[in-house]
């Protein structure tokens, strides 16, 4: 999203509140010259390595200040992310505030989830769009999350191994927990219950994977079954449950 209503708890926020409770030390940031918007911030917050891939900047170059150590003119990342691997980081938390078409927005999930360390984790902007205007699977000037949620939730649901939530502010946060016990003891003292049935998680994703490639269909299931789906926390509860330092 370039503009639209104030978050409770911003996307930042939330690197900061998982950095906190695990320990991160180091930053990777994915976004283009449209999205992001929060990398000095996130220098400023302490993180012993702080490094960003801003591509699309034929269209709108990062005009703030700071520097872009992967720069790209288009939108094929793949050099960058040879650079990165080259150079043999790997990363505590990864951001990605992707443009937000379903080619890039998977591509920058699962190239990005690759370079988290394992215990790490990936924080997804724009995973619950409001409504269907935003929603639009192309480009448009203007507030847009596009289909990023459809990428967030195919990479998730297509993943059995993973753990993930999504709080419930900033157009949508998706945490995504690299090892497979990350992130859940904390998840379940909270909620005793614990998740809902695997059997139950089952059928979701199977319904979640009929929908295909119809982005209608897609949106409209997101919208009757976002809780499930997305397994949203508020942010007051995800900083009850993972605001405690370790």
């Amino acid at each position: 999203m370039t503009a639209g209503r104030p978050p409770q708890l911003g996307k930042l926020d939330i690197v900061k509140i998982l950095a906190r409770r695990f320990g991160y030390r180091t930053y990777l940031e994915i976004t283009t010259g449209l999205t992001g918007g929060i990398y000095p911030a996130a220098r400023r917050s302490g993180f012993e390595t702080c490094r960003r891939i801003v591509y699309r900047q034929d269209v709108k170059p990062a005009d703030d200040g700071e520097p872009v150590d992967y720069p790209v003119g288009g939108e094929d990342i793949a050099d960058a992310i040879a650079r990165i691997r080259a150079d043999g980081p790997t990363f505590d938390v990864i951001m990605v505030d992707a443009h937000h078409t379903y080619a890039c927005a998977i591509r920058d999930i699962a190239a990005s989830f690759a370079l988290v360390r394992d215990g790490g984790a990936l924080v997804v902007h724009d995973c619950d769009p409001p409504d269907a205007d935003l929603a639009r699977p192309d480009f448009v000037e203007g507030p847009w999350c596009g289909v990023t949620y459809k990428a967030f939730l195919d990479f998730v649901r297509d993943n059995d191994d993973l753990f993930y939530v999504t709080v419930d502010t900033d157009y949508g946060c998706g945490v995504v927990f690299k090892g497979r016990r990350r992130g859940i003891r904390e998840w379940l003292a909270h909620r005793r219950a614990g998740m809902r049935s695997a059997a139950g998680e089952r059928a979701l994703t199977a319904a979640w994977r009929e929908v295909g490639d119809d982005f209608a269909a897609a949106f409209a299931m997101l919208r009757g079954n976002r809780k499930r789906l997305l397994r949203l926390m508020s942010p007051r509860r995800f900083t009850s449950v993972y605001g405690k330092p370790a």
